[in-house]
């Protein structure tokens, strides 16, 4: 059993609070809400019926159909999901047997990796074949392009013939929803979350807490991940440090990083760019419902410029093969003992934590990522799940069975609390959970089992408006990244300086306008 302490955390505990306040608030009306579903479905009687997934009371709003419905009705029906290779997919894999045991309906969960998820989504879209009903939609990559090709979900949830979403859509966190779901304007709901990955910091928790007083003697200041002191510009001094001072067999590099030519370097340089006080286009709503193209442009202003020149000094700090290292190397590298410190996604922490296959396992640190002259900033980068526009009706109803249970708070929960590990929920009523009350507050925990608990804390730091970062959506956001990810490698691998940089990408990105 490990006792995680009350420091670091009494932000967190006002966050609770205060998500305590909505989701109090939110169980006031599910009565309401339930009466009122109740008088507009499809059912005889005008009542609602607890779907027969989850039988136990468990306090959280339930799957509800309207009385009499059956769930049987797409029996035999197969459905292909097209999902990024995370956690929540390979759960949901393992658990999906109990969807269809009680509906009738096959899911392939095809989980690939994201290059190739964008590409075969793509390619389903244009030839308009309608082959994967059910779309991990990306929005960056996909909502923002092709948000004419998914159904509108409110379809489906208005429908008083159908299940609805429980709790409705306002038991999600609202900037998520927004991120993930819609494209513009709230007209059409495209997507419903699915899961919330979000970049933190994870460290070498035993070097810290080894080499901390030798630290302190050379360097003069705590280094302690976490707090306001722990900069950018330390960062990368406390990098070399452990590169130089800490023996090879116990720590290989400081610090690792994703700065492969790949959607992981544009990720990873945003961190730092936010936390300088920057973004690549300052427009209203570029960062939550996004916008068709930005009419304004933030590369040409001293905080780029810094952000640029800081993110060249962390990445030469830093293990050289980062240059070749995506996300998915970067967190091999940090399991496998050579890296002290490394940005990522939050959904690594059940692998690092795994004995099985991890030479870190209980050695393992959590933080929000270090901070620029201005904040901290962590990217959130959740993602919803759709379903095709081009698939048959009866493909589509099915489909929103499922897309009903993969997003329940009880899924939600399930996914969360897995022995391999879960996802942060994206559900206010959830955090409702007695156990995951518990872990927030710093009650005790047992560290060998449920993994993603651990990173529960710091994720939900990283969510306050302060420290989190959303990226812009826009609808050439494809060929935009493509251009960052390309002038950023340029600058990293052969030494350019970060004005030209900056200068490069502009014009580039003006040219899309042409």
């Amino acid at each position: 059993m490990v006792k995680i302490r009350m420091s670091g955390f009494r932000a967190v505990l006002s966050l609770v609070l205060l998500a305590a306040v909505i989701i109090t608030g939110c169980t006031d009306t599910h009565i309401s809400r339930r009466k009122q579903q109740g008088e507009l479905n499809g059912s005889k009687s005008g009542r609602l019926e607890k779907a027969p997934f989850y039988p136990g009371n468990d306090g959280l709003y339930d799957i509800e159909a309207p009385e009499g419905f059956d769930w049987k009705q797409f029996d035999g029906t197969t459905l292909n999901f097209l999902v990024e290779n995370n956690i929540y997919a390979n759960v949901l894999t393992k658990e999906s047997e109990q969807f269809t045991k009680l509906t009738g309906i096959s899911v392939n969960i095809r989980p690939m990796d994201f290059s190739t998820l964008v590409q075969k989504i793509n390619l389903d879209f244009i030839t308009k074949t309608g082959k994967a009903q059910i779309i991990y939609a990306d929005p960056y990559q996909t909502l923002n392009r092709f948000s004419d090709n998914l159904e509108d979900l409110k379809r489906f949830n208005d429908d008083p013939s159908l299940p609805h979403i429980p709790g409705g859509m306002e038991d999600f966190f609202e900037k998520q929803v927004e991120t993930d779901s819609y494209f513009i304007s709230k007209d059409k709901l495209y997507t419903v979350p699915f899961d919330s990955t979000t970049m933190i910091l994870y460290y070498r928790k035993d070097i810290f807490e080894k080499y901390k007083d030798k630290f302190m003697a050379d360097k003069g200041y705590d280094w302690a991940p976490g707090k306001k002191g722990f900069t950018w510009e330390r960062y990368g001094e406390i990098s070399r440090w452990i590169t130089e001072h800490v023996p090879k067999d116990e720590v290989k590099y400081g610090s690792g990083h994703m700065a492969k030519r790949h959607n992981s370097l544009y990720c990873d340089f945003s961190n730092v760019l936010a936390s300088y006080g920057g973004d690549y286009f300052p427009d209203e709503n570029v960062g939550s419902l996004g916008v068709k193209e930005p009419e304004q442009s933030g590369f040409n202003e001293e905080s780029f410029i810094k952000a640029l020149e800081m993110y060249k000094k962390i990445i030469d700090s830093a293990a050289p093969e980062s240059l070749s290292w995506n996300w998915y190397y970067a967190a091999e590298a940090f399991k496998a003992g050579e890296i002290a410190m490394m940005p990522n996604w939050d959904e690594n922490a059940s692998s690092f934590e795994d004995m099985n296959i991890s030479k870190v396992a209980g050695k393992v640190g959590y933080s929000i990522l270090p901070y620029g002259p201005v904040r901290s900033a962590n990217i959130f980068g959740g993602t919803g799940i759709g379903i095709n526009k081009y698939s048959s009706e009866r493909e589509k109803r099915a489909a929103w069975l499922f897309v009903v249970w993969a997003t329940s708070p009880q899924t939600e929960l399930l996914v969360l609390k897995h022995p391999e590990g879960g996802v942060i929920p994206s559900r206010k009523s959830v955090y409702n959970d007695a156990e995951v009350k518990d872990k927030l507050s710093g009650k005790i925990i047992d560290s060998a089992g449920e993994k993603t608990l651990l990173t529960l804390p710091t994720v939900v730091t990283a969510w306050k408006d302060e420290n989190a970062y959303y990226r812009p959506k826009i609808g050439s956001g494809y060929a935009f990244e493509n251009i960052v990810v390309d002038q950023l490698h340029r600058m990293l691998a052969e030494n350019i300086g970060a004005g030209e940089i900056a200068e490069a990408m502009l014009k580039q990105i003006n040219n899309l306008k042409k």
